[in-house]
């Protein structure tokens, strides 16, 4: 498997186990924990897409 495709699951993997973890600490009333969880999340998230796009360009 390519490099980039292997890092960019990984990142994906990453991000939603910290939305999960996001989405528990909003039920707990943990708003700030939450928010950073979520930024977390979505820039895990987006250097993924990053990662996976630059997969298609490995050949």
């Amino acid at each position: 498997m390519k490099k980039n495709f292997i890092i960019s699951v990984v990142l994906a993997a990453i991000s939603f186990g910290i939305l999960i973890a996001s989405i528990v600490f909003c039920i707990l009333e943990k708003e700030t924990i939450c928010m950073y969880l979520g930024m977390g999340s979505t820039a895990a998230a987006f250097i993924s897409v990053l990662f996976g796009l630059g997969s298609w360009k490995d050949k």
